[in-house]
């Protein structure tokens, strides 16, 4: 079996009224990749430019099952050329991915990281409002989420989860994670007001502080870290190794956050995942949402230390199965993912566990 060719491509299928008016967009980007033993495999993610170009050099014409080659040669600046592989592989050996990769788990917890319209510090929606929505996916049978914390004045955000935890009740009834998200959030919190904040999170039984100082700073988050009891989080930005071995080294984090895309692949997830285990650290992927969602599930299901999954962007109201789908157009199945007591269940179809319908996908293709 080799490689007969790469396409990335974008689709654009109808989005419901609901979903629209919560500002769901139909836009999907896809990178195919075909072999000539008749399996197809997808992620749905783009790939671009040089980078397309790039694995097409690397990859067409070559055994899929060379990802280890294709990644020390430069597929890690293509990442979902490689989860596309793993899809071809998984096909092939009529398996789940998670599976071939010696799946540490069949199912996992999950928690909706939302954000609501209007400003991008939530100054746009009330600390009731906030909390009546985390409510209202409690009372659908999740049991944790994540809000942001961009407010002024810094104490804000505390007074806003102090409400929802009134609301939603304990930790052991429902786990509220923050999301700091480092220079993102357009002002970058001092030390000070970083240890002000995590020692506040941590009364409200807060989960994670998730990049509270400069990303990819690994100092001075080792020493918030090793300053406030509240577990400190991140690296969801950053690609291959490299980091990620400082940040362990320098205990920056007290559970690391790997981007699957971001990072280089599934693979470099992995590894990441490994290194972490090794310094005795949890590694909670950052997440995402709709089709691109499988392949995060099935890289979550191989890390004995990732104990949750997070589904993100969420746009309250919206319940996840209402956001993702227009996404159904493009499968043959009649639902995304199978979510059960606010644990997503990992499917027992092959590849990435998506049964992809190629017709739709031509259908749908805008560009």
């Amino acid at each position: 079996m080799i490689v007969t060719e790469i396409e990335s491509y974008r689709v654009r299928v109808p989005v419901g009224e609901k979903a629209a008016s919560h500002g769901v967009s139909g836009d999907i980007w896809v990178t195919e990749v075909a072999t000539n033993a008749g399996y197809t495999g997808y992620e749905f993610y783009p790939t671009v430019g040089r980078n397309l170009e790039r694995a097409r050099r690397l990859v067409v014409g070559k055994d899929p099952h060379l990802i280890e080659q294709f990644i020390a040669d430069g597929l890690i600046y293509a990442p979902a050329v490689e989860t596309a592989l793993w899809d071809i592989i998984g096909k092939a050996a009529n398996q789940p991915v998670y599976k071939l990769l010696g799946g540490a788990k069949d199912r996992i917890p999950c928690y909706l990281t939302c954000v609501w319209p209007g400003p991008a510090d939530q100054s746009g929606v009330t600390y009731q409002q906030q909390a009546d929505d985390l409510a209202y996916y409690k009372k659908h049978g999740f049991k944790a989420g994540k809000i942001r914390a961009f407010r002024r004045p810094i104490q804000a955000d505390g007074d806003a989860v102090a409400t929802i935890r009134d609301k939603v009740g304990g930790r052991d009834e429902f786990q509220i994670m923050i999301d700091r998200t480092g220079p993102y959030s357009g002002t970058i919190w001092s030390m000070d007001e970083a240890i002000i904040m995590a020692r506040r999170f941590e009364s409200l039984e807060v989960t994670w502080l998730e990049e509270p100082l400069n990303r990819g700073d690994v100092f001075e988050h080792s020493k918030l870290t090793a300053t406030v009891d509240i577990p400190i989080t991140g690296g969801e930005g950053d690609r291959g190794l490299t980091m990620f071995s400082r940040y362990c080294r320098e205990r920056s984090y007290d559970i690391l956050q790997p981007d699957t895309m971001n990072c280089g692949g599934l693979l470099t997830c992995k590894k990441i995942g490994g290194m972490a285990e090794a310094f005795g650290l949890d590694c909670v992927l950052h997440g995402t949402h709709g089709l691109l969602l499988a392949s995060r599930l099935q890289n979550a299901a191989i890390l004995p230390n990732c104990w949750i999954l997070e589904v993100a962007l969420t746009n309250p109201p919206l319940l996840p199965w209402e956001q993702w789908e227009h996404c159904l157009a493009l499968v043959n199945q009649d639902e995304l993912f199978q979510i059960e007591d606010g644990e997503m269940l990992l499917p027992d179809r092959p590849g990435l566990g998506l049964d992809v319908n190629a017709e739709a996908l031509t259908r749908y293709r805008v560009s």
